[in-house]
């Protein structure tokens, strides 16, 4: 049987934590959309697996983050509101260290510090604790006297899986294509942008965006595969 031709201004290849917000922002903003995947999302195959993610405003990794975790904490507000899910749970999280150690830590030297003058110049609210206030608070900690914790009360964690679901439910919702459970066999610049073949049809799309984790490489070809490394 021939496959079918199907064409769509973009198309999205892995519809994990990365995809599936992709897939979402794009249904939301009336883009011909189409999301694939090999398997059937939210699943146990890639990095979006599992009961929950930590998320806090204040990134001791880099400021530049905090646009896009406020931006998520939004958006997690947002399809709650719409969906009915719990997505995300502000529990309040505290961030532990001793900054005399100068112990190197996400690539630097004094992450609690960085963590807490990040929360500053970006008025997050916070609260920094010395070992006697984290006993006070604590009381299952037993901290050195050196030991100092960061507290955030806003942040918290998400529910990755039904972060996941919720997105790609609210993207069919409003108008994206789905197809879990259809593997990508091939994946080529043509013309009109990409083409992309499954085992039942030809996807045509202006754009492409490949989310598809530790598969990329195979999928993108050179040079990719000579670029990209999967590690854990």
């Amino acid at each position: 049987m021939a496959a079918s031709m199907l064409r769509y201004d973009v198309a999205v290849i892995g519809l994990g934590a990365m995809g599936a917000a992709t897939l979402y922002q794009l249904a939301k903003r009336g883009v011909r959309a189409i999301g694939l995947d090999a398997f059937n999302p939210p699943h146990s195959l890639g990095s979006s697996h599992g009961e929950t993610r930590i998320t806090r405003a204040a990134v001791g990794e880099g400021g530049a983050y905090v646009p896009l975790v406020l931006a998520s904490h939004r958006i997690w507000r947002e399809l709650e509101a719409v969906t009915g899910e719990t997505l995300f749970v502000a529990s309040g999280l505290a961030v532990f260290g001793q900054p005399s150690l100068g112990t190197i830590v996400h690539g630097g030297a004094d992450f609690l510090g960085t963590t807490a003058r990040i929360a500053a110049e970006n008025g997050i609210a916070h609260e920094m604790l010395d070992a006697s206030a984290i006993v006070a608070r604590f009381p299952a900690f037993q901290p050195n006297p050196e030991t100092q914790a960061y507290l955030e009360p806003g942040s918290g964690y998400v529910l990755p899986e039904a972060c996941v679901r919720a997105q790609l439910s609210e993207a069919l919702r409003l108008g994206a294509a789905l197809r879990p459970d259809t593997p990508v066999l091939t994946l080529d610049e043509s013309s009109h942008g990409v083409m992309i073949k499954t085992a039942d049809e030809s996807v045509q799309a202006d754009r492409c965006v490949l989310a598809a984790g530790g598969w990329t490489t195979a999928l993108a070809g050179a040079p990719f595969n000579r670029l990209l490394k999967v590690q854990r």
